[in-house]
């Protein structure tokens, strides 16, 4: 099974949510993860995913705070995933 990191762009495959674009909060187990898109699905409440249905990118956002960084918050999330999700139309990469 893939490795996903925190910070790491994934969409969403399968369920009523699929084609949706989230970031990876934290890995749970080997099969899960818990995904954030700061809309629907806050730092609050984050969504458990299987990994099967998930497709990765390479693109990953750094989620740990620095000195002088903007505190990490769901309006980041949602600017994150906004610069980093690919445009429609344009071939989709996967790892």
């Amino acid at each position: 099974m893939v490795e996903l990191k925190p910070g790491q762009l994934v969409r969403s495959l399968a369920g009523r949510d699929r084609g949706k674009h989230y970031l990876v909060l934290r890995e749970v187990d080997q099969r899960t993860v818990l995904l954030v898109d700061g809309y629907s699905r806050p730092l609050s409440k984050p969504k458990k995913k299987n990994k099967a249905h998930l497709q990765h990118y390479d693109r990953k956002a750094d989620l740990g705070e620095r000195d002088g960084a903007e505190k990490f918050c769901d309006s980041r999330v949602i600017r994150l995933i906004k610069e980093m999700a690919p445009v429609e139309g344009t071939p989709d990469e996967e790892v």
